[in-house]
């Protein structure tokens, strides 16, 4: 039994010292990271810094926080920030977000009210700290601008996630009850045909790049996009999307994005409305969309990308944008 006594005491200290070597470390590596963005250019200020969590966890909390870009373009300011991690699994965090912050983009002001605002991140535990997955989740959000706009939503979820193929990543967002602000409704639906309230929202995507995400990484660059689902849900009108794009060293895309709705008379009419479709021009879009209609009821309007050039069903649009 004495010895037993004796080993626990042991494993005991020297776990002890593991955490707070651990923890130590990790406040010098932040402190390491905010002096090296600060040589960088980044204007970085806080009041206080420190570590705790004993014995399981190594909890960092930053009160005080001003986060500012190098090119001073936004800068960003809360009364704290959380950085949690396992004291076993250092490789993986979780930041926690104040209910109150703001957001200086340019010129104007954003402030920032949440509930629950989340974030987590994960590396692999190799050499070369290979991307592992991201996610961002939030409550109920409001953003009210001092330029006197204001948007909310409900929930929202982005997640991010390494998949099995090379360079490749999943994509993955979800936002239901987003309420966007008044003036862009006015201009989208002047005639008020929609509710305000985009009821949800969801993007099931995979993009690969030219290069892993690890430290290494250097302004990494799409090669190809598949969206797997698009779909959006406002008022009467539903809408999906699906397809795949291929993106050149120049940034020209080529490949193909289906659109699919039931509710295409109610779009060309929204669209008619906000000025994006002349009314004279209304009649042969109907008609055209008639025609493509399956049983004149779904719609599946393909987008095509090829040689430069983009068409919308068989009709060419137009130069293709260039995605770089």
């Amino acid at each position: 039994m004495r010895k037993l006594t004796f080993l626990v005491l042991i494993l005991g200290a020297l776990y002890s010292g593991y955490w707070f070597y651990g923890a130590r470390s990790v406040e010098q590596g932040a402190l390491q990271a905010i002096e090296q963005a600060q040589q960088d250019g980044w204007g970085v200020s806080y009041s206080a810094l420190q570590t705790v969590g004993f014995p399981s966890r190594f909890d960092t909390s930053v009160t005080d926080l001003t986060l500012t870009a190098a090119d001073g373009l936004w800068s960003w300011q809360a009364p704290f920030l959380q950085v949690f991690a396992l004291s076993y699994q250092p490789n993986k965090v979780i930041a926690a977000f104040p209910p109150d912050h703001n957001l200086r983009l340019g010129d104007q002001t954003l402030q920032l009210m949440t509930e629950d605002l989340r974030a987590s991140a994960g590396v692999k535990a190799n050499t070369d700290l290979s991307f592992d997955s991201a996610t961002i989740e939030s409550g109920a959000l409001s953003v009210t601008s001092d330029f006197g706009w204001v948007a909310a939503l409900e929930r929202a979820l982005i997640a991010t996630r390494a998949a099995d193929a090379a360079n490749t990543y999943d994509v993955y967002m979800d936002a239901d009850g987003l309420i966007l602000p008044a003036d862009l409704i006015a201009q989208i639906d002047p005639k008020n045909q929609l509710t305000d309230v985009i009821d949800r929202l969801v993007l099931d995507s995979q993009v690969t790049l030219d290069q892993p995400l690890d430290r290494h990484a250097a302004n990494p660059l799409a090669q190809s996009f598949t969206l797997n689902r698009f779909a959006i849900d406002w008022g009467d009108i539903a809408l999906a999307a699906a397809g795949t794009i291929d993106i050149d060293a120049l940034g020209v895309p080529d490949g193909r994005i289906t659109i699919k709705t039931d509710q295409w008379r109610e779009i060309i009419d929204l669209l008619v409305n906000a000025g994006a479709i002349q009314p004279g021009v209304a009649p042969t879009i109907t008609n055209m969309a008639s025609t493509m209609a399956q049983e004149g009821q779904t719609l599946e309007l393909p987008i095509s990308f090829q040689n430069g050039f983009m068409s919308v069903g068989p009709l060419p649009i137009g130069p293709a944008p260039r995605l770089r």
